[in-house]
């Protein structure tokens, strides 16, 4: 349902691993990796997840919803982008891709996964 969205986001990025819909519960709802991917890609969105619905809290401090994180270690950058409050566009990207570029293209891509999903 949503692959081609998601192979859209991986092919138009050089460094990139992977790319995955995920709920705030942890459960993917579809995944594109390339074959020299990230091989705990999965895992990692999943505790990924879990962090991002604890900042979920912050908004009872009135600075408003969470829009996207960017979660950097030393071989990987994991992009995450909110789709429809209960979802993540999650972009795995190797320590040579472009982040600002992978930045873009979650945010060009969110509206049209967020129509499909509602």
């Amino acid at each position: 349902m949503f692959e081609d969205k998601l192979s859209r986001i991986v092919n138009n990025i050089e460094g990139a691993r992977g790319c995955l819909l995920i709920g705030f519960d942890g459960i993917p709802i579809e995944r594109v990796m390339l074959e020299d991917g990230f091989s705990q890609m999965e895992d990692v969105a999943v505790e990924l997840s879990n962090l991002l619905d604890d900042f979920e809290r912050l908004k009872a401090y009135d600075l408003g919803g969470l829009n996207a994180v960017s979660v950097s270690m030393d071989n990987v950058t994991t992009l995450a982008q909110i789709v429809a409050d209960e979802y993540l566009l999650m972009l795995i990207l190797g320590s040579e891709a472009d982040i600002e570029r992978g930045q873009n293209m979650l945010r060009l891509v969110a509206p049209s996964v967020e129509r499909e999903i509602r």
